[in-house]
């Protein structure tokens, strides 16, 4: 009956892909569909990724065909984001901030979503090409879990390069929608605070989030603090609704073991644990006896996640069966009580 009503309540039917609800759908039609959209964006993309100024803003545009097969071009400003993946010697590409014109989204694809996240592939090749396709389906497995999350569409980006004319180049990219949105739609504010104290997370979405990064691999993370000089958390968000505990937000997952990627940092030493494949639990020993209640979430999901991990975007049939059996030993685990009494509940962090 668990498994039943859980389905229900997330909108899910076995064999179909999860949509978000109605009322989000509507005002944000570019995640109305999963297929990968098609863009093209014009900018001196040769002076943003040697310059990797992230004061600076490049202008642009972007455009993509509408749905009566005419182009649609909007202006568009691109700013380089992120710390890790900002390296030179750790991408060969930087990440962007995508902003477009309030003006001029109405009545296009893009209407709501002025500002989004583009996750540019790291370097050429298949393997990350594979990369952003996994990290996208972290997002989609996530987005199965909570409607309070990140929504996400895999694009195929042509880079035209206006400050050298004639180069370009094809990669796949994942457009990320922006924390105001996410809040917007979920009714509620993000929190500014550069730390917070455990008592003020929700206890079941906070464990929700513990073991959603340990079934993912990803130890890089705090539903806590933040960088310093810059709002909670470090790879998660914090919502604020009025009369209610703060409710995280999981994101960029390019360091978890699910995504595997190969310029990825090697875990915190002082975490005891090698690889980012290895699984290890960070949630909250205050928060404990939420374990039971959220397991059945994740077994109710299994089938809907398998769906999703056999996406046909990702290069190899070896790959989709390896990121199926990574979750399955996951399963596994949280399906034995001993095993999530030693790996859980006994290696929580107080």
């Amino acid at each position: 009956m668990i498994r039943i009503s859980l389905l229900v309540l997330l909108g899910i039917v076995p064999g179909i892909v999860p949509i978000m609800p109605l009322q989000a759908a509507e005002t944000a039609p570019l995640f109305q569909s999963q297929e990968s959209l098609d863009i093209t964006l014009n900018a001196p993309f040769g002076d943003i990724d040697n310059e990797r100024d992230r004061e600076e803003e490049y202008e642009g545009s972007l455009s993509y065909l509408g749905a009566d097969g005419q182009p649609v071009l909007l202006d568009a400003g691109f700013e380089v984001r992120g710390n890790y993946r900002l390296r030179k010697d750790v991408c060969r590409y930087s990440q962007l901030w995508l902003d477009l014109k309030r003006g001029q989204v109405p009545g296009t694809l893009f209407e709501g979503q002025n500002r989004l996240k583009l996750v540019v592939q790291c370097r050429p090749g298949d393997r990350y090409a594979d990369y952003v396709v996994k990290e996208y389906l972290a997002y989609r497995l996530y987005n199965v879990l909570s409607e309070t999350s990140f929504r996400v569409r895999l694009v195929n980006v042509t880079y035209n390069y206006s400050d050298d004319p004639g180069e370009s180049r094809t990669h796949q990219g994942l457009l990320i929608e922006h924390k105001d949105t996410v809040a917007e739609s979920a009714g509620a504010e993000h929190v500014e605070e550069n730390r917070v104290g455990i008592s003020t997370l929700d206890p079941v979405a906070a464990t929700r989030v513990a073991l959603f990064m340990m079934m993912i691999g990803n130890t890089d993370f705090s539903l806590t603090a933040g960088p310093e000089d810059d709002e909670c958390c470090h790879n998660a968000k914090l919502l604020n609704r009025e009369g209610s505990r703060y409710i995280p937000i999981p994101y960029d997952f390019d360091a978890s073991g699910f995504v595997n990627a190969t310029y990825a940092a090697d875990p915190n030493p002082s975490l005891g644990i090698r690889s980012n494949r290895t699984r290890l639990y960070r949630g909250y020993c205050v928060h404990n006896a939420m374990v039971a209640e959220v397991i059945p979430e994740f077994n109710a999901a299994r089938e809907t996640f398998n769906e999703l991990l056999n996406d046909p975007r990702l290069s190899s049939n070896r790959d989709r069966r390896n990121s199926i059996s990574y979750l399955d030993d996951f399963f596994e685990l949280i399906n034995d009580p001993d095993e999530v009494q030693d790996e859980i509940l006994d290696d929580c962090r107080d």
